[in-house]
């Protein structure tokens, strides 16, 4: 079967394009810096150069002050959010970094530096030791775990994190709550759906990126209560898997089917007539999103989330 693997970074933009793959190692020390939650007076500028992490300092009342948005410049409207953080960022003007996900460069840290931010938040990012050193000599900092591989902390794991880096802790242990309860206010008014399978895919190149389980998109259909076919899994060692034309009957035996659009890529699908000739498609069992929903579920969060789910609610009701 031709059929492989990759690996990807979490960004919906760059997933979409296939052209950036991720190997950045870890810090090897991945906890939060000692001293960073010692900035949480009335002087804190924290930088989010995490994709995502934005949100979730926006969501615990605080605005960075530079932002590290998923997309490239063009791709990510000002001030750096998407459309689920635009009430919570209101009239700020964040500084705006791009590119985060392709390294640390020296252009990137002039950057950062140029925010004067007294705490850097680099949680969902890929940061080896060479770019952790760069950014505390910038300002404390706080990268992922160390028991969490680059671009897969869990959500919650995310925001404890976080929330722990700025000394707002309680805070951060009610927003897990009511991201839970989200979850489960779906599954309660859904329950048809539980433990039906699904898959969930983007076009590109032609062919279906399909997330895995290790992916925050496959993780998120999961917390909504449907399960991901073992064979469809793959083996544990990527965000997504690559179905060919030739493979994409291998879809017909999922009860659902999500798909993420990103610049067209679901209008260039549906045009495809090896994908329109699929029993799931004429069965109806296919539901398609926005470019803005597949951004959003590649880094799942407090404010992502609860937004997201409001959108499966739509077309699923």
């Amino acid at each position: 079967m031709d059929r492989f693997t990759k690996r990807l970074p979490a960004a919906g933009a760059a997933v979409a394009s296939a052209a950036l793959v991720l190997t950045g190692c870890s810090k090897g020390e991945g906890e939060p810096t000692p001293d960073a939650a010692a900035n949480n007076n009335e002087e804190q500028r924290v930088a989010a150069v995490g994709l995502g992490d934005a949100d979730t300092l926006l969501a615990l009342d605080i605005t960075p002050v530079a932002i590290a948005p998923w997309g490239t410049e063009g791709d990510v409207e000002e001030p750096g959010v998407g459309p689920w953080s635009k009430d919570l960022i209101g009239d700020a003007e964040p500084t705006v970094i791009y590119n985060t996900a392709q390294g640390f460069t020296a252009d990137v840290l002039e950057e950062i530096s140029s925010a004067d931010p007294t705490q850097i938040i680099a949680v969902n990012q890929a940061v080896d030791a060479e770019a952790y050193d760069a950014l505390e000599a910038i300002a404390p900092t706080t990268v992922r775990p160390e028991e969490h591989e680059d671009w897969q902390v869990p959500w919650d794991v995310q925001i404890e994190t976080i929330a722990e880096a700025v000394d707002k802790k309680e805070e951060g242990d009610e927003l897990v709550e009511e991201t839970n309860q989200k979850f489960a206010d779906f599954k309660d008014s859904h329950a048809e759906l539980q433990g039906k399978t699904a898959a969930i895919v983007m076009p590109y190149e032609g062919k279906l990126g399909l997330y895995t389980p290790g992916d925050g998109r496959g993780q998120f259909i999961e917390n909504l209560g449907f399960t991901i076919p073992e064979e469809l899994e793959g083996d544990g060692s990527s965000f997504f898997v690559d179905y060919a034309p030739e493979n994409y009957a291998e879809l017909n035996d999922v009860d659902y089917l999500f798909v993420l659009d990103y610049n067209g890529a679901v209008d260039t699908i549906k045009e495809d007539q090896t994908f329109q000739n699929l029993d799931i498609v004429k069965d109806g069992r296919v539901h398609y999103f926005s470019t803005d929903v597949g951004n959003a579920m590649s880094m799942p969060n407090p404010v992502t989330i609860p937004w997201v789910i409001d959108q499966f609610d739509d077309q699923l009701s």
